[in-house]
Parts: C-alpha cells; structure tokens; sequence
C-alpha cells in the first residue's frame, strides 16, 4: 500500500484500509483541556503563595515597629537601674506613639508590665507580635516573644 495523494493538497496513508494523515496538525480537545486546567491549578497554588508572602513582607513594618519601642525601653531601663515601671509608657521612654500605616494597625505598652503589643492591619494579616519584657534578679533584661504572628509563621521565637 503506498501514498496516495487526495485533492493534491494533503499526503496520507491506507493503515488498516483507512486514510490517514502522514502528519498531525494541532493537539487533540483533550490534550488542550488537560494542558489549561494544570495551568489552572499551578495559577491558584501561586496566588495563595504569592499572597502569603506579600503578607509576611508587610508584617515586617510591625515587627520593626515593635523593636523600635524595645530599643527605647531597652535604653530606658538602662538607665532607670533596671526599673519596669519607669519605662512603661511613651512619655517615659520619650517617643511618640507610632502612628497608623497601611501596615501597622496599633502599636501600644501596657502599664506596669512594659508588654509592647504591635497589631498588624488586614494588608498585613492581622497579626499580632507581643514583646513581653522580663528582668532576672541580676537585672539581666530579656524578651519573651508570643502573638498570633507565631501560629501565622510570621515571627519567630
């Protein structure tokens, strides 16, 4: 059996007493319905990952922010002998209160712990990253860190 030439535009060939194409043009419906839909599924597993990642960067400005009022307290107790309740506020430490960004929903002390509590906005993930201050009798001071940012995966311990 050999070639035969029909219309004498296209070369086919008799496979099993059938004309067939020497040569496929195109992909098959299938072919492209799996092509699109893997696309699909890699297209959502990226948004979700890309949208996570931009909310970790954005949490990075509360995260600074908190460690700017620890930096004061820090200094503060320095210098009031090691005194929490001296440093326990705004005035006290000599700083403004920071005030809100697109980023940064709140950050606050509270009085008599020293706790410093920074609350990311929803851009952010709403999360919040608590600094809670302790000194030891040698007034050794150290920095618990807890908050929502820790089941998050946006802080660390």
């Amino acid at each position: 059996m050999g070639n035969i030439k029909i219309f004498m535009t296209q070369k086919v060939k008799i496979v099993n007493r059938r004309l067939t194409p020497e040569s496929r043009a195109g992909f098959s419906l299938l072919e492209l319905l799996v092509v699109v839909s893997l696309i699909g599924i890699l297209a959502t597993y990226a948004v979700s990952t890309y949208r996570h990642y931009l909310e970790k960067t954005r949490f990075v400005e509360v995260i600074q922010a908190v460690h700017n009022v620890r930096l004061a307290q820090s200094l503060c107790l320095l210098q009031q002998a090691g005194t929490l309740l001296r440093c326990d506020s705004y005035s006290e430490l000599g700083l403004s209160k920071p005030s809100k960004t697109t980023n940064t929903h709140d950050v606050s002390i509270t009085r008599i712990s020293g706790l410093i509590t920074g609350t990311g906005t929803t851009a952010a993930g709403s999360y919040t990253y608590i600094l809670t201050p302790s000194l030891d009798p040698s007034k050794q001071l150290s920095y618990k860190i807890s908050g929502t940012c820790m089941t998050g995966g946006f802080c660390d311990s």
